[in-house]
């Protein structure tokens, strides 16, 4: 930072040019002295305006220099202005000018500058470049250390399920599917500690996913089933892909998210109103489309109070939606009501009836009993919460929210099928693999969504959507969810389909929420390690030209991700580990 600032002219760059200047000294001297006239006149420059800033900035700053500090700056500085002025400004301005008496001069006004410069680059980085190492290291020794407990915490849950070293090193899949997984982790970490690497991290992420379908297609090939889903996979990571490249787009002053068009689909061919009001209706569609699967979702039996009143709140809340985008004045402008109840009053309803459902999933935790099933109530209770935050993030995330939840149901879905390709018996000890293409998808679907890494790449308007005055905690709250919802919040608490999904006898709790803590554990230890490399890159990277500009606020958000995640999985866990009616038929510990 300070480089740019207090940094002094290079004289090689004077010393290139020496037979170069035209002037009417360059007649005078010879020709390999003229370049330091012409650089000594520079430093001048160059150091008063050093000197200015400095001035400038401890008169602005609470953190400015000391009193000290600054008198000996202008000591230095006085020693080198006294000289210029009073002999070496002479000798330039004598016609006269004797080049054994000029070069010694400037030599030495050269070498007082030169210190000047020095001293102030030296008091600069001491008091802006300050890097407390020992706490750097403590912070990779705290994470390190948990990371080794978290691994200790999947070998336990995997002793639990009956699992011993002997069938694990019989069973050739499960090794394979596990070293490639820390294969994926080791890449995506090891990134982490290059700037251009952060920059492209969602196409890192992309490359990693297709790559990982690209293993489960094989697989499919030569298990013969699931085609279906292992090619809809693939074209699913594909058109990721391009999401990424045009969300990564916004970042260019000349991209077309820069323009005055509803959304960059819309100025594909922003000369026919009819492809603008159909990019406006396809949003409104899919979300009619998502009500409609709820709704069938609530005609199964298991759905019934409270899980049923949370599914119909989230369609009371689709249909609101729709309705405050009709009535948007960039949408279809249309007066069903006055501006303001649509614009503000509408998303409000929204977060209430948002706020409502978790309530009222909270007290069916508390004390609402039944006699479904451990993989029955696994998987009304994940429905339920998942449609309960849904419409909040689906609001905040704009008309791109129900194309993005919809790509999500289908990615989790496909996920979900391709781990039941390897048919390795019910006790399986773990899906790392799976685990991995979980948290794979999440990342690029925050890429995918118009998100990175940088404070710029907040959607600040979100946080304001129904409202319009300013409070630190709602509106931090707001983007929280919209910045986070489709890539940490939903993922989390989705997580628990995929051990509902394999299993389709009743194996019994213990076994169910073995398999689910030992899940969450993985999930876990996947953001802590990449958390940690991104502490480890800050840790190297310190001195770094681009430290603040891209290594900080990956760092902030890596830290922030993990905090997140953390206390998700805290809440997931209280709200899917209860004491729920065990299965008739649950299977013994000998039987795994």
């Amino acid at each position: 930072m300070e480089g740019a600032v207090i940094g002094r002219i290079n004289p090689e760059l004077y010393a290139l040019g020496a037979g170069s200047w035209k002037s009417e000294a360059s007649q005078k001297l010879p020709g390999s002295d003229v370049w330091m006239k012409n650089y000594a006149n520079a430093l001048c420059i160059n150091t008063w305006q050093v000197k200015r800033y400095i001035d400038a900035y401890s008169a602005s700053s609470a953190v400015g220099f000391s009193h000290d500090d600054l008198s000996r700056i202008a000591s230095v500085y006085a020693e080198a202005e006294n000289h210029w002025l009073h002999s070496t400004k002479k000798l330039l301005l004598d016609s006269d000018g004797d080049s054994d008496a000029l070069v010694p001069a400037l030599k030495w006004q050269i070498d007082a500058y030169f210190k000047f410069l020095t001293t102030v680059s030296e008091l600069a980085r001491s008091k802006w470049t300050e890097f407390d190492l020992n706490m750097m290291g403590s912070g990779i020794g705290i994470m390190l250390m948990s990371l080794i407990f978290q691994v200790f915490a999947i070998l336990r849950a995997t002793k639990q399920l009956g699992v011993n070293s002997s069938s694990l090193s019989g069973n050739s899949s499960i090794i394979t599917s596990s070293s490639f997984t820390l294969f994926l982790l080791g890449i995506r970490s090891c990134s982490l500690l290059s700037n251009s690497y952060i920059l492209e991290e969602g196409k890192v992420a992309n490359f990693l996913l297709s790559t990982s379908g690209i293993v489960a297609l094989r697989q499919s090939v030569i298990k013969e089933k699931l085609l279906t889903e292992s090619i809809g996979f693939l074209l699913l990571s594909t058109l990721c892909r391009f999401a990424i490249e045009v969300g990564l787009s916004k970042q260019a002053a000349t991209s077309a998210f820069m323009k005055d068009y509803s959304s960059w689909i819309a100025n594909i061919a922003s000369n026919l109103p009819v492809w603008d009001y159909t990019a406006k209706f396809i949003p409104m569609l899919v979300l009619i489309l998502l009500a409609f699967w709820l709704y069938k979702a609530t005609n199964c039996s298991f759905f019934d109070w409270p899980w049923k009143y949370v599914i119909l709140g989230t369609i009371l809340c689709y249909m609101l939606i729709i309705v405050h985008w009709v009535t948007d004045r960039d949408g279809f402008g249309v007066a069903l009501m006055p501006e303001s109840i649509g614009k503000s009053y509408i998303p409000r309803i929204v977060y209430a009836i948002s706020l409502g459902q978790l309530l009222l999933l909270a007290y069916g935790q508390l004390f609402k009993r039944n006699c479904l099933d451990c993989k029955t109530k696994l998987v009304t209770k994940t429905t339920t919460m998942l449609s309960a935050w849904s419409s909040t993030v689906i609001l905040l995330s704009g008309k791109q929210g129900p194309i993005i939840a919809v790509a999500s149901i289908v990615g989790g879905y496909c996920i979900m099928r391709l781990d039941n390709i390897e048919d390795v018996g019910k006790n399986r000890p773990g899906r790392s693999f799976s685990i991995m293409q979980w948290s794979l998808f999440a990342t690029c679907v925050f890429f995918c969504s118009g998100h990175w890494c940088a404070f710029d790449g907040l959607r600040y308007g979100a946080a304001f959507i129904g409202f319009e005055e300013f409070m630190l905690v709602r509106q931090a709250i707001l983007l929280a969810i919209d910045t986070f919802g489709f890539s940490i919040i939903l993922p989390v608490f989705g997580l628990p389909f995929l051990v509902a999904s394999k299993y389709h006898d009743n194996l019994g709790k213990h076994f169910i929420f073995t398999q689910l803590s030992q899940m969450y554990t993985t999930y876990g230890l996947i953001t802590a390690v990449i958390t940690t490399f991104t502490i480890l890159c800050v840790t190297i990277q310190r001195r770094h030209l681009m430290v603040w500009g891209l290594f900080a606020p990956k760092f902030v958000f890596d830290v922030f991700e993990l905090i997140l995640t953390d206390v998700l999985i805290c809440l997931a866990s209280i709200y899917y580990f209860d004491q729920g009616n065990d299965d008739e038929l649950e299977v013994k510990s000998s039987d795994y």
